[in-house]
């Protein structure tokens, strides 16, 4: 029987997308290496034609493959694997932004919530008198267009006024609190490995069970304000994190 066609933006794309990235990242393609043919990679993954190019497409222009026109599809060279976590402890929370700056990749971010909250939990978090306004902003962050983080972050509204005027999918948080002159210059930082939730998998298009980095911050200007609390759900498969273990 012959096949149907499938769209490719569908599950079979997203699919082949997966287990090349999986693949790149564990070794088993090299950079520079060239991948098998567009024909035989549908015979392997039982989908069109169509199907590839397009998974493949898509993955060239985040910056996995480099498509050669009468040669083939080759892994770049300079593809960004993991990117080092311990980047925040050697500079401070210096943020997602900066961490994926640093390894070369294009960061950017969508907004899915923002605006004033209240309650105990975020006024004891952030050491202010109950009831007290606080700025919520949650975010998807992105590496190279791909879903790399979901960040809750909480913020004492008294010290950003003009915070609902930012237009943070352009502008750095951090960016902006350093231009109000609250910087977070010293965190308290917690670290677990967990299972994400159904609504942080869809944020950060992983499957059932995938595990994620979530991390909670406590950041204090350098006058020892609390100006921000941060809950971090980051994915294990582009991030990682090392550490000296002594005696």
């Amino acid at each position: 029987m012959k096949k149907k066609p499938t769209r490719g933006g569908d599950s079979h794309s997203l699919r082949i997308r997966k287990r090349i990235i999986r693949k790149i990242e564990r070794g088993e393609y090299l950079p520079g290496e060239k991948l098998a043919g567009e024909r035989e990679l549908a015979k392997q993954y039982d989908v069109t034609r169509r199907t590839v190019q397009y998974a493949l497409d898509e993955l060239a222009k985040k910056g996995y493959l480099e498509r050669r026109q009468g040669s083939g599809t080759f892994v770049r060279k300079n593809i960004v694997n993991k990117m080092d976590l311990n980047y925040i402890s050697e500079r401070g929370n210096a943020g997602i932004t900066a961490i994926v700056k640093n390894h070369g990749a294009k960061i950017s971010n969508k907004i899915l919530t923002r605006g004033i909250v209240s309650g105990k939990f975020f006024s004891c978090r952030l050491d202010l008198p109950e009831g007290a306004p606080v700025y919520a902003l949650h975010r998807i962050r992105y590496g190279n267009d791909e879903p790399i983080a979901v960040e809750y972050t909480y913020v004492p509204a008294q010290l950003f006024p003009d915070i609902d005027d930012i237009d943070f999918e352009k502008v750095s948080l951090y960016d902006y609190m350093d231009s109000e002159t609250r910087m977070p210059k010293k965190f308290i930082q917690k670290l677990q490995i967990i299972e994400a939730t159904e609504k942080e998998r869809n944020y950060l298009e992983l499957n059932k069970k995938e595990p994620v980095y979530y991390f909670e911050f406590i950041g204090y200007d350098e006058t020892g304000v609390i100006v921000e609390y941060t809950e971090s759900y980051t994915r294990c498969d582009k991030f990682e994190y090392k550490f000296d273990a002594k005696a």
